[in-house]
């Protein structure tokens, strides 16, 4: 062997026995453990950092999620390191430690020079200034301009202008609604359906053919639904569409549901929970095994609180595998598997399938069937985080659910860790909207009436906001939306409650008078008072 291959030699031996060494120290002191040299840099967590902090504390950024910044440090108890740790928290961070060996750092110290970073610091300029461009040049005024636009458009330039009209207004969603005399082009815009313009049969046929070509569908068959998906890119943005046809006596109805991954992981906070509704999901995602169901109709969030669950758990100490139908958003470090039923992969077959691969967490996109149901409990109990969406009208509404699915009492018990029911209100327009006095609907008293003895300290405002409408919010008065929830995590009481086949109504009295939770109207109430939603869109959710 010669001298420089013997060097390489030794020195891969030097280092798998410094990162032997790292990790056995990170064992001793309860800590996650990280080879940095194998852990791609986020550049964007990297400029949170500043290298003279990393340099003087031995530490490196590995990623932020919410308020918690993952750090990787050689020694954690050094006083160089303390003292660092200390300056981050000052920024209101919460630190999350893993143990990393002093090769691995001096690694990926080296990225705080690098020609990469000085690129990506560039590129986030660039982007910035072109999104605000594409804010003031595409954006139309009045999306009404639309209509005489695209009649002399070709189809490809129309689906364009509609796509990027729907992206400046934040649609969820982008109806074709075929009427006698044409197709009303509709909006979904804070799960308000908004009339955008219509259509000739003509264009709108030529429009329909060109989403159908993009969407990957036949062209020629309209007497059946079909399901397709197409993409396109706004600054950098990757947008997709979801689309679903459906036959009706006056042509085809088509649904684009708007995928838009820059708005796709929001931390808690960002997606409206409560203080106290945060500390339950902090609870509830600490625990190594168990099943976490998120409830609630159609558009009301469930997906985008799931993912927002898997972000916060995901580190390089966990495997995290998801079954979804579709895969809505991409996540970095997490293998996603969509279920296709063509094929016969569905949720059952793929979760046997997944708990094969040996995950510590698994996302179930939603539990249909008694098999899924089954599968899903099994899975939680043999030392697996399981998250899963159900569709019930409350959370304590799960337990009947589940009851109805096939599961046994003694199944539902030891395996259902948490629940939380949401739904979704909108916010109100913060350029427009008007001081009334406190309302006087029963329903709301009977609410605040609660609220005080919950929280013996809660101030109560004599005025609240309501809804006006200007050009900003088009006239609605609202703006955006937030969550509401009640949530509920399962302690010895409960659990006996279930074996003993307890109704819905006992399980909420007894949660009640723990003053432990909040019905979702009561949560919604609080956001009333905070002038942050109006009891008008209050009762049109809830009711």
């Amino acid at each position: 062997m010669g001298e420089s291959n013997q060097a390489v030699f030794l020195g891969q031996i030097n280092r798998e026995a410094e990162e032997r060494e790292a990790k056995q120290k990170a064992g001793k002191l309860g800590l996650g453990y990280v080879d940095l040299a194998k852990f791609p840099p986020d550049f964007d967590v990297l400029k949170l950092v500043s290298r003279e902090i990393a340099q003087e504390g031995k530490l490196f950024p590995l990623k932020k999620v919410g308020e918690v910044l993952s750090l990787a440090v050689i020694n954690p108890e050094a006083p160089s390191t303390l003292e660092a740790l200390e300056k981050l928290k000052e920024k209101k961070y919460e630190l999350q430690l893993f143990v990393c060996s002093n090769f691995g750092w001096e690694q990926a110290m080296s990225w705080y020079d690098s020609e990469l970073m000085q690129k990506e610091i560039v590129r986030k300029k660039t982007e910035l200034k072109e999104k605000s461009n594409q804010n003031l040049t595409s954006k139309l005024k009045d999306l009404s301009e639309l209509e005489g636009k695209i009649a002399n458009m070709q189809a490809e330039s129309a689906l364009g202008e509609i796509e990027l009209a729907a992206i400046s207004t934040k649609a969820s969603d982008i109806h074709f609604q075929p009427v006698e005399n044409g197709v009303t082009l509709r909006f979904r815009v804070d799960g308000i359906l908004h009339n955008v313009l219509h259509l000739e049969k003509e264009v709108a046929h030529k429009i329909v053919t060109r989403i159908k070509y993009e969407a990957g569908v036949q062209s020629n068959i309209a007497d059946v639904p079909q399901d397709g998906h197409l993409s396109f890119q706004v600054n950098e943005r990757k947008i997709d569409l979801r689309v679903s046809t459906l036959p009706t006596p006056f042509g085809e109805s088509i649904e684009m549901r708007v995928l838009d991954a820059s708005r796709a992981i929001k931390t808690f906070t960002e997606l409206g929970f409560s203080a106290g509704i945060q500390k339950k999901l902090t609870v509830a995602l600490q625990d190594k095994n168990g099943l976490i169901l998120v409830t609630g109709p159609t558009g009301s969030g469930k997906t985008t609180t799931l993912y927002s669950m898997l972000a916060t758990l995901n580190n390089p100490e966990k495997k995290i595998v998801t079954l979804e139908d579709p895969i809505e958003y991409q996540l970095e470090g997490i293998s996603q598997s969509q279920v296709n039923e063509d094929k016969k992969y569905n949720f059952e077959t793929g979760l046997k399938s997944l708990l094969r691969h040996d995950p510590d967490v698994v996302l179930v996109g939603e539990v249909r069937t008694p098999e899924t149901a089954r599968l899903a409990a099994e899975a939680a109990l043999t030392g697996h985080i399981v998250l899963s969406s159900l569709h019930t009208n409350s959370a304590v509404g799960v337990v009947s659910r589940l009851r109805n699915l096939g599961l046994e009492n003694y199944n539902i018990a030891p395996t259902v860790n948490a629940v939380f029911a949401q739904r979704l209100v909108r916010k109100i327009c913060p350029s427009c909207n008007e001081e009334v006095n406190l309302p006087q609907d029963d329903k709301f008293k009977k609410a605040l009436d609660r609220l005080m003895q919950v929280f013996p300290d809660l101030k109560i405002p004599t005025k609240v906001k309501k809804a006006k409408g200007c050009e900003k919010c088009s006239d609605t008065g609202y703006m955006g939306r937030t969550a509401i929830c009640e949530a509920f995590l399962l302690n010895d009481e409960v659990r006996k409650m279930i074996l003993e086949q307890k109704s819905e109504i006992d399980i909420l009295q007894f949660l009640k008078e723990q003053h432990q939770f909040l019905t979702l109207f009561e949560d919604g109430v609080l956001k009333v008072l905070q002038n942050e939603t109006t009891l008008d869109e209050l009762l049109r959710v809830t009711n």
